[in-house]
C-alpha cells in the first residue's frame, strides 16, 4: 500500500505522524543517501551515521518539510547529505582525499549573490578580529600562504624555520577561525563557507 504512493502522499500522512509512512520513505531513499555520502567522504561507517542524522533530522522537521515541484523529497534530502557532507569535512582531522570532493562541495548554489557578498564581507570582519588577537609567529605564515600566495616550501624558506612548523602554525590558525566562525554564524550559507575555506587550506597543507 506504502509502496504505490507518491512523496507528497506519502508527507501528508507522515506530517499526521504516521510511522509507517515515514518507513517508507526511509526505505525509499536510504540507500540513495548512503551510496552519495559514502562516495563524497570516502568513509562508509561515517556515512552511515550521517544518514541516520538526516532522517532523524527529517522527522523532526516533518511539518515544516515540501516536496519539490515534481512532487518529490529527493531535493530536500540530497540537500540535506550536501550539508552533512560540508559539515563533515570541517571536523578537525578530517583530511580530503582530493581536490575533487572540494569541487563537488562547492558546485552547489549557496545564497543570492548580493546575500553572499554582505556574508563575505561579514566573515572577513571576524577573520581580521580573530588574526589580530593570535600572535605574529602564527598570522605571519598564515597571510603569506593566504596573501602573498606561497608555497609551503618558499614560506619556510622566507622565514628560516621547517616547512612542518609553517603546517602547524597555518593549521592553528585555521583552527582558531574556524573556531569563531562557527560562535559568530550557523546559517548554513556560513558553514558553506567555513568548509571551502577549510578545504582549501587542508588540501594545500597536505603538499
Amino acid at each position: 500500500m506504502m509502496k504505490q504512493l507518491s512523496d507528497r502522499d506519502l508527507l501528508t500522512l507522515l506530517k499526521l505522524d504516521d510511522h509507517k509512512a515515514f518507513a517508507e520513505i526511509t526505505q525509499r531513499y536510504w540507500q540513495d543517501l548512503f551510496k552519495h555520502l559514502r562516495l563524497k567522504i570516502k568513509n562508509g561507517e561515517d556515512a552511515q551515521d550521517m544518514v541516520q542524522e538526516i532522517f532523524l533530522s527529517f522527522w523532526k522537521n516533518r511539518n515544516s518539510i515540501h516536496c519539490d515541484e515534481q512532487g518529490r523529497l529527493s531535493s530536500y534530502l540530497f540537500k540535506a547529505a550536501r550539508y552533512a557532507a560540508i559539515n563533515y569535512f570541517s571536523r578537525p582531522g578530517i583530511t580530503i582525499a582530493g581536490m575533487e570532493v572540494l569541487e563537488q562541495m562547492l558546485a552547489y548554489p549557496t545564497a543570492t549573490k548580493s546575500d553572499e557578498k554582505i556574508l563575505l564581507k561579514e566573515l572577513h570582519s571576524v577573520v581580521d578580529a580573530e588574526l589580530s588577537e593570535l600572535p605574529e609567529r602564527l598570522v605571519v605564515p598564515y597571510r603569506l600562504s593566504r596573501e602573498q600566495h606561497m608555497s609551503i616550501k618558499e614560506i619556510a624558506a622566507y622565514l628560516s624555520i621547517s616547512e612542518q612548523t609553517v603546517k602547524n602554525n597555518i593549521s592553528a590558525v585555521i583552527q582558531r577561525i574556524r573556531f569563531r566562525i562557527g560562535q559568530y554564524n550557523s546559517d548554513p550559507t556560513i558553514i558553506l563557507i567555513i568548509a571551502a575555506v577549510t578545504l582549501l587550506n587542508q588540501y594545500e597543507l597536505i603538499f
